[in-house]
């Protein structure tokens, strides 16, 4: 009764007024009105310290450790984002696995085989998910564009079924992660899990299935309004001839199952096969392309509402390094926009942010227990890697929380906190003064949040520290001060300005 309780009035809490926690959040208009894309040059007012550089590091990675901070601070932050873009271009691709190809049985096969086959794929895939948690923390800015693409060119294992598939299709997200827009739009249609997620080996010349053309404009590339339903039967049709091949993988192109006829779309006339359809959209429709991949890439970066003073100034970059997206990321993360006093710690953690930040503020790795349970807590939260709730992704922010995934969220970083081999005595010694109670609570504070609580909040943590003892026999190498300051940071991680970044 006392957990339903307490879960309950949690719950609520998040929803009430919270002064500095809930203005960040109450207001959906766009923010940093007053910042341009200009680079962010630190001044008295505005310096380069802790706070800023973990805004950098919690919106281009995963999770903020303190000894990033120390190494953010020995450059100027435009060094320090150059170099966190720069690793992620320069990071080895990760070697493909023993099961690439792993083909399904064969014509013939057995119940059994069969059955083998795809229990296996279910853990492959599994493991596959484990595995790209690890390069999230290994190559945090690569994997970071690579979880913002996922989350654009959707595709859902549940229907392509196979996990080598899941490979080839995040190697060309990785691939293209910061490279060319239109190169990447070409490449990730004559994906495999892509033709089968979205009915391409389905749109045949007899019987054109709409399904890609429909996402390629709504979704992929320009956005609602700026087609008309002609364009995509017309589309769909020029995209007809494409299969693939169950038990090699290979994706192959049929004459006779494609549409050689004339085809007219956005004013253009002609015999357009797949190659054409990308050419002329982006001739045709490149203003709202840009500003479409740009809208998507500021909501993932700075902030829900898009800014479209700044959106289009990023349009505009896009469209003059030819669709290239290295230097438009590089412009928006270094820009003074993007330090706006407004946009930090306006945005909610993702699942998997939450997850990853927990394990990489206290700088430890999971056990083999909690290992394995982090994929089932990701689709507790909301967010079950190669699987966006629909072909629009994941709406992210907001929907985030909700009285189901608060409760887990809550949950998870208790567990984590108890279960997994942390040493909170050496976090506390990193901080600036571990011995002074007061201190060592602020600078714990700052270093696990992205906001400044309410007052009340910040009144109530020397005494969750000490626990009833004295503050004058603090000591941070006492017997029980690790369990001290471990229930602390659980507490900390209970608090509504924790879902915060």
């Amino acid at each position: 009764m006392f957990k339903e309780k307490l879960d309950h009035e949690k719950v609520k809490a998040i929803h009430q007024p919270r002064e500095k926690t809930r203005e960040k959040l109450d207001n959906p208009k766009a923010k940093g009105l007053s910042t341009t894309l200009n680079e962010f040059i630190p001044t008295a007012e505005k310096p380069w310290d802790k706070k800023r550089a973990a805004h950098v590091i919690r919106r281009l990675s995963f999770g903020l450790h303190y000894n990033d901070l120390d190494t953010a601070l020995l450059m100027t932050p435009s060094q320090f984002i150059d170099s966190m873009i720069d690793a992620a271009l320069n990071a080895e691709m990760p070697a493909a696995p023993e099961w690439e190809n792993k083909y399904p049985p064969g014509w013939g096969a057995s119940d059994e085989e069969v059955i083998q086959y795809f229990s296996e794929n279910f853990d492959l895939y599994i493991e596959y998910q484990t595995e790209w948690t690890a390069l999230m923390k290994a190559h945090p800015f690569r994997e970071k564009m690579v979880l913002f693409w996922h989350n654009h060119f959707v595709t859902e294992i549940g229907k392509y079924e196979l996990a080598p598939y899941a490979y080839r299709h995040f190697s060309i997200l990785r691939n293209n992660a910061l490279g060319n827009v239109k190169d990447f739009v070409r490449e990730i249609g004559l994906d495999q899990a892509m033709l089968i997620y979205l009915d391409g080996v389905e749109n045949r010349a007899e019987s054109p299935n709409e399904n890609y053309a429909r996402e390629l404009l709504e979704l992929f590339t320009m956005g609602i309004g700026n087609y008309t339903q002609t364009d995509i039967e017309e589309i769909a049709r020029a995209l007809t001839g494409y299969w693939v091949n169950y038990f090699d993988f290979s994706v192959n192109f049929a004459a006779e199952i494609h549409d050689a006829g004339e085809k007219t779309f956005f004013g253009r006339t002609g015999n357009y096969d797949y190659n054409d359809v990308i050419d002329i959209i982006f001739e045709e429709r490149e203003q709202e392309i840009a500003e479409y991949i740009c809208t998507k890439i500021y909501k993932f970066f700075v902030y829900e509402t898009p800014n479209e003073a700044i959106v289009s100034e990023l349009a505009q970059l896009l469209i003059n390094e030819n669709f290239e997206i290295e230097p438009v990321v590089r412009t928006l993360l270094k820009s003074e926009h993007f330090f706006d006093d407004e946009i930090m710690g306006a945005m909610i953690k993702s699942p998997i942010e939450l997850m990853l930040g927990l394990q990489i503020e206290v700088g430890e790795g999971l056990n083999e227990d909690l290992l394995s349970w982090q994929p089932w807590q990701l689709l507790n939260l909301g967010q079950f890697l190669f699987s966006p709730v629909n072909v629009a992704g994941w709406p992210g922010h907001r929907a985030w929380i909700s009285t189901t995934t608060l409760p887990f969220r809550w949950q998870y970083s208790a567990i984590h906190a108890y279960a997994a081999s942390i040493d909170p005595v050496s976090i506390a010694k990193a901080m600036s003064n571990p011995n002074d109670p007061y201190q060592l609570v602020e600078d714990l504070a700052e270093y696990m949040l992205a906001v400044d609580l309410p007052q009340a909040d910040k009144d109530a943590l020397p005494g969750v520290l000490l626990g009833g003892i004295p503050d004058y026999e603090w000591s941070v190498d006492a017997g029980g001060a690790k369990w001290r300051i471990l229930s602390l940071m659980s507490h900390i991680r209970q608090l509504p300005a924790y879902q915060l970044k």
